[in-house]
């Protein structure tokens, strides 16, 4: 049945729409709780489930190395979400108001905060890469991150047709930039807004060749909209 998928798609390209400092902070961080098991569990499981590692010795090692990034990242961002958050809205409310330069400038001001996580970064990466391999240490990333970098450059082969090798190619590298940035999110909504960044860039790629990106959004959800109507009809006729 054909009708949830749809929805579902429809449901990605609303969300994703189309979008025409310090590295520190000052005050002295709380002292984390720690993260509950529950939390760890949460994030952790669905990584082991999908590395299908059957290896005991080998979950045991990544269970320890998530559990000390995640732990790691907490405590990172309960000293920076604040400025974080700030940062992220001025961004969003200069892309509302078309403002390219406050939008840039957000933006350079988050990468100058996210850039004292990257030591962490690099560590967490170089430590899984001592138990996977790198097709596993994608695998983590693609958990991490809910799998967007194949959702989106699927929605993008539906709504942007004709795509060449050339352009799939560039599309990906930039979905994976997103990704490597957005591991580094205290929370989905962070990770979308990565995402969304590099989504920008993709799209203004797009334009220069030869794309009407608007055009494309509003046919390819027409056309979803008339799919699920047309399905819902033969549903109410069964």
């Amino acid at each position: 049945m054909k009708y949830f998928p749809c929805l579902a798609m429809l449901g990605f390209i609303l969300a994703i729409g189309y979008t025409p400092v310090q590295a520190q902070t000052n005050a002295a961080p709380a002292a984390p709780a720690g993260l509950s098991q529950h939390t760890l569990d949460k994030h952790i499981t669905p990584i082991l489930t999908a590395l299908k590692l059957g290896d005991p010795a080998k979950e045991a090692r990544v269970r320890t190395i998530m559990t000390a990034q995640l732990e790691a990242l907490d405590t990172w961002h309960t000293a920076n979400d604040a400025q974080i958050k700030t940062l992220w809205a001025a961004f969003s409310k200069a892309r509302s108001k078309m403002n390219e330069t406050n939008a840039d400038a957000a933006l350079a001001k988050l990468d100058t905060v996210y850039a004292a996580i990257q030591p962490q970064h690099d560590a967490f990466l170089a430590q899984l890469g001592e138990v996977l391999t790198p097709d596993q240490v994608e695998t983590v990333k693609d958990v991490l991150t809910i799998y967007k970098v194949k959702i989106t450059y699927n929605a993008y082969q539906q709504i942007f047709h004709g795509l060449t090798a050339e352009q799939n190619a560039v599309v990906l590298k930039n979905l994976k930039a997103a990704r490597e940035q957005a591991i580094d999110a205290g929370s989905m909504p962070e990770k979308s807004l990565f995402f969304k960044k590099y989504k920008i860039r993709m799209e203004a790629y797009l334009t220069t060749q030869g794309y009407d990106v608007k055009k494309c959004y509003q046919d390819f959800v027409a056309k979803q909209k008339a799919e699920m109507a047309a399905q819902t009809a033969a549903g109410d006729k069964n």
